[in-house]
């Protein structure tokens, strides 16, 4: 008597496990890859919203203060509440004063959005974390703070 029989169906079984294994994994590895590109994709956006939120405060309180008479004392506040996170991963918001521009980041994963202001009134570079914001004139400068 062969087993020949026998070994055909260890081997087919066998085979059948490894091609199935194979594109399991692939299906694992592209469905990985598709998910991290749109959760970063999603925090961008988030990021954007809330910076553009942010720079219209920014560039109202900059409107404010230059309508204010200068000759005395000036206060402006405004307060911007949001999620301390996008998506889970928190951000800094940083403004550079250098270039008028709002800029904020993620570390995990690494995104940074950049969003322009059209102030005349200087800004004190600064870097917070996300959250609560503060945007207020100190009587020379714009600057955000944590609230």
């Amino acid at each position: 008597m062969s087993d020949a029989r026998a070994v055909s169906t260890t081997l087919s079984y066998v085979l059948a496990l490894a091609i199935a294994t194979v594109l399991i994994t692939g299906i694992i590895v592209a469905g990985g890859s598709y998910v991290d590109s749109q959760r970063e994709q999603v925090i961008r956006d988030e990021l954007t919203v809330t910076g553009q939120q942010l720079a219209a405060d920014i560039e109202r309180a900059d409107r404010l203060v230059r309508a204010a008479d200068t000759d005395g004392d000036v206060t402006v506040r405004t307060n911007q509440s949001s999620s301390n996170s996008v998506t889970g991963a928190p951000y800094r918001i940083t403004l550079d004063s250098s270039t008028d521009t709002l800029v904020l980041n993620t570390t995990n994963p690494d995104v940074t959005v950049r969003v322009g202001l059209a102030v005349e009134t200087p800004l004190a570079e600064r870097t917070i974390l996300g959250g609560d914001v503060q945007v207020r004139y100190t009587g020379s400068k714009l600057e955000v703070r944590d609230v």
